[in-house]
């Protein structure tokens, strides 16, 4: 009966434990700004939430049947407990991973955020030491605006 619910809870506990070690790598990338990692890295973490919303409907739609099968209208862990002990432990088991995964990757979110906006002011103060800002203001008090870009000037 929670055969189903079972192995897609393990599934997704796995899927979870991937990307946490994907996202605990992803601290060198940010350190090295390496490009064609880091958009990889987006790649991986763009197909991680497809699997996992995937995998969560799954879930869900296994737990409908379960409880429609037990007569009732939502499934709780004390129900499935009663009419299935084992696997309900199991389940339980295994749902408990999945949350501490889940709070680990948000953890390691965090810490990796900080250390793009990091990444991110450290490369846009090299840009800005390359290209400055002219400093002159016109009769208004408004900054001056920067030269474009790729401009070059010839004389004719």
């Amino acid at each position: 009966m929670l055969e189903e619910a079972l192995a897609t809870t393990i599934a997704l506990r796995r899927a979870l434990e991937s990307e946490v070690e994907r996202a605990r790598a992803e601290r060198e990338v940010l350190r090295t700004l390496d490009p064609d990692r880091i958009f990889a890295g987006a790649a991986a973490r763009a197909a991680f939430n497809a699997q996992v919303a995937d995998l969560e409907g799954k879930l869900a739609s296994a737990l409908s049947r379960t409880a429609g099968a037990l007569g009732a209208t939502e499934v709780t862990l004390a129900l499935l407990a009663e009419q299935s002990p084992a696997e309900a432990a199991a389940l339980s088991r295994a749902l408990s991973d999945v949350r501490a995964l889940a709070a680990a990757l948000a953890e390691l979110d965090r810490l990796n955020l900080h250390l793009a906006g990091r990444a991110l002011a450290c490369v846009q103060s090299y840009l800005t030491a390359l290209q400055p800002a002219p400093a002159a203001y016109d009769r208004r008090g408004v900054r001056a605006a920067a030269p474009a870009r790729g401009t070059t000037w010839t004389k004719v």
